[in-house]
């Protein structure tokens, strides 16, 4: 509980350009679905990481050999899919368990109004967000 507070309370974070644009896209989609907040960060995050892939591909690369072993960062990128289905967590929108139907109309309504941040390693556009959300189905 303590690293998760440490994680999330912004101390960490103090003088740091972050990156939270999957939390701001799923924060937005919870409030147009009932989809449970960890879930749709579980289906964004591959989908979001493969976009911005080639801004960071020196952090993904590490990321991808300090926590699955991998020498790329695409082969890091895959290991954490393969991660996600092994922990039986959804990788796809329409797995969601949502009584409100995911639409790419509710989708272009979340991208519209998700608020957008300067963060690392780069803003993304609103359409990129639409993009993003789309390939997530």
């Amino acid at each position: 509980m303590w690293d998760s507070a440490m994680a999330e309370n912004g101390i960490l974070k103090v003088g740091r350009l972050t990156d939270f644009q999957a939390h701001q896209i799923e924060h937005q989609l919870g409030a147009y679905t009932d989809c449970n907040h960890g879930q749709g960060l579980a289906v964004i995050h591959p989908v979001y990481y493969r976009r911005i892939l080639k801004d960071a591909e020196e952090k993904f690369t590490r990321f991808a050999k300090e926590v699955f072993g991998k020498s790329t960062a695409e082969e890091g990128l895959e290991a954490l899919t393969a991660f996600i289905r092994e922990c039986g967590l959804p990788t796809k929108l329409t797995e969601l368990k949502s009584k409100v139907e995911i639409t790419p109309e509710i989708l272009r309504q979340v991208a519209d109004s998700c608020n957008i941040i300067k963060c690392n390693p780069r803003e993304l556009s609103r359409e990129e967000i639409y993009e993003i959300l789309c390939e997530c189905m």
